[in-house]
């Protein structure tokens, strides 16, 4: 195709007669009510399209999809010569830059200085549709290293809690932050019983009223813990705490299940999962993988053996049937500026004077509901997604270059890990799903040794193996940890059980206690029986017989009888004066039983008062 015969058809839109009768139309229309699209582009009227249509002598057509100026435009895609908002445009380019350059000009106090690097964009465009090679007509943005950055970022993201009422002084500030951190200490070391690290924020600010405190936290379990609202107090030093936590995990707890039909409801799916894993967090469809009869879902898991269960599983049943299970890997992220929406920077260096909005392009702060306005891609020119959108061929665009150089510059990667390229961003013939850094991957790969077939004496090298000193001290720290938690455990059991034995036995000698005393009762009762029975009864009948012989006698005449009756009577006294000394040695012994039962009785009870003292227990 002869290209210098071909006249671009953009080039009538700078004719001097087009461009007085625009001047003329927004004289006449001052507030651009119909000369202003639907993000503030200038609108041409019909007769200027027509002027534009007329003088342009060539009329080939151009493919600008495919980029072979061979191959005929389909009237799909063919880009009709001056219509700005036509939804069958397939391509915009140079427009996007005027809107911009445009809007800059009617700006009132625009710096020069600050509008730099928007003039640099519209020279740098210019000089790319001036170049044959490239025909693809949207705006191309380089990639910097703080987009390269941003892309493997692997922070987490800040932990907000809202005061009421506001705290206005940072002293008040930090010591509501050291009595948050104490009053959750406890329920956090009682659920992670072999974290050792002070808990707190690595980096903690208010917001500019006071009214937030916000925090960053690279330990994942603290983080992990304070993504429960349940788990933060409600007040502290008389101020209301309202938690707004995280809505999702880090990747290292999450998962995805692959291709899950669209009949199964996402809260259907939801009741299933958290009837079998307690600790789900989070269920919800990824977005971008919505098709015509599957998704993908991802789930969230606060306990990580619950992660590693469902992971080394590989599949999950739901319904009956069985899904594939992947761990989740995030994708590099694009930098896109707040206030101009475009990437490779943020809000703080942008120099731009005004806010664009995401929407229709113009100024976010002219008084408009910007809310409702018209969608229009400052990028591409596209009706059907906003500034920020993924789907931007100029944002796309940007992603494939922010892969292309991560796979040039692997060393950008952080260690241990992986990030996932999307199917877009995948150069043709290249079937790699993931990121990472060979660095890493090296170290851990186990080389095989080089032998000489053709010695005789040389021994057949071991195989070398590649020891990683500090992931041994931490898996030996580990096992301590976990043995030194088994004995704990272990100990704690048996101090219980020995005071179960302690009750049982002080309950035992309780009862032989009562035993004993009934048993002493009993025999003082029954020696009180025997002494007042045996001796005093004995002794009485001895005082009556010998009275009853001592009247025979004296009523006897012969001497023989009063012989032997007085014999008689001195037999019985005999027997009384020995009842008498027996009852005496027998209250002697009594007493010292007594006194020996008493002393054994306090032994007993002193030696177990002391096992059963609380030194002891």
């Amino acid at each position: 195709m002869n290209q210098q015969s071909w006249t671009d058809p953009k080039e009538a839109i700078i004719n001097p007669d087009v461009l007085a009768s625009m001047i003329q139309q927004f004289n006449e229309h001052p507030d651009y009510s119909e000369n202003m699209g639907g993000n503030g582009s200038p609108v041409i009227s019909g007769e200027h399209q027509e002027v534009a249509r007329d003088d342009t002598p060539n009329k080939r057509r151009r493919n600008l999809i495919d980029g072979d100026i061979s191959n005929t435009q389909s009237p799909k895609n063919r880009r009709i010569r001056g219509s700005f908002g036509s939804k069958d445009q397939g391509v915009r380019g140079p427009m996007v830059i005027r809107n911009q350059t445009y809007v800059h000009r009617n700006e009132p106090n625009i710096n020069k200085n600050n509008n730099q690097h928007h003039k640099q964009h519209s020279a740098s465009l210019n000089n790319t549709k001036n170049n044959n090679d490239i025909n693809e007509d949207f705006y191309h943005y380089k990639v910097n290293d703080q987009s390269l950055t941003y892309s493997v970022d692997t922070h987490l993201p800040p932990i907000i809690f809202e005061c009421r009422p506001k705290i206005k002084e940072k002293d008040a500030a930090k010591k509501l932050v050291m009595l948050f951190f104490k009053e959750i200490e406890k329920d956090f070391r009682q659920k992670h019983p072999n974290h050792r690290r002070a808990i707190g924020f690595d980096h903690w600010w208010q917001n500019s009223d006071g009214a937030r405190i916000l925090g960053e936290i690279k330990d994942v379990d603290l983080f992990i813990y304070l993504c429960d609202a349940k788990r933060y107090p409600k007040q502290l030093n008389n101020i209301n705490i309202l938690p707004d936590p995280p809505k999702r995990l880090p990747p290292r707890n999450t998962v995805v299940v692959k291709f899950v039909k669209n009949d199964i409801d996402i809260d259907e799916f939801r009741i299933d999962i958290k009837e079998r894993y307690k600790s789900i967090f989070t269920v919800e469809n990824m977005m971008g993988t919505m098709r015509s009869n599957s998704r993908h879902i991802r789930m969230d898991f606060s306990d990580i053996n619950d992660y590693e269960s469902i992971l080394n599983s590989g599949v999950i049943s739901i319904q009956g049937q069985l899904y594939d299970v992947d761990e989740y890997l995030p994708a590099p992220k694009i930098l896109i500026c707040s206030k101009c929406n475009e990437p490779g920077h943020i809000k703080k260096q942008c120099q731009l004077s005004i806010e664009k909005c995401r929407r229709c392009g113009g100024d976010r702060n002219d008084g408009s509901d910007h809310k409702i306005c018209l969608i229009k891609c400052q990028h591409c020119g596209n009706k059907e997604h906003c500034s920020n959108d993924y789907r931007c061929p100029s944002l796309l665009d940007f992603r494939r270059q922010i892969v292309a150089e991560l796979r040039r510059r692997p060393d950008c990667l952080p260690p241990q890990a992986q990030f996932f390229i999307p199917v877009d961003c995948r150069p043709k013939g290249n079937y790699t799903r993931k990121l990472n850094n060979p660095a890493t991957v090296r170290q851990q790969r186990n080389f095989t040794p080089q032998l000489n077939i053709n010695s005789m004496n040389e021994w057949p090298e071991l195989p070398v193996r590649h020891f990683n000193t500090e992931q041994i001290v931490n898996s030996t720290v580990k096992e301590i940890e976990e043995l030194k938690q088994k004995y704990i455990e272990n100990q704690q059991k048996i101090e219980q059980r020995f005071h179960e034995q302690l009750k049982s036995i002080q309950h035992g000698w309780t009862a032989i206690q009562n035993q004993v005393l009934t048993q002493n009762e009993m025999i003082t009762t029954t020696c009180n029986i025997i002494e007042d029975i045996l001796f005093d009864s004995c002794q009485t009948i001895n005082n009556m017989v010998g009275n009853i012989v001592n009247e025979i006698r004296i009523k006897s005449t012969t001497e023989e009888e009063q012989k032997t009756f007085l014999i008689i009577e001195e037999h019985l006294k005999l027997m009384t004066t020995k009842l008498i000394d027996k009852k005496q040695a027998y209250n002697q012994f009594q007493e010292q039983l007594k006194i020996l039962m008493f002393q054994q009785r306090t032994a007993a009870a002193s030696i177990m008062d002391s096992l059963f003292s609380k030194t002891n227990v």
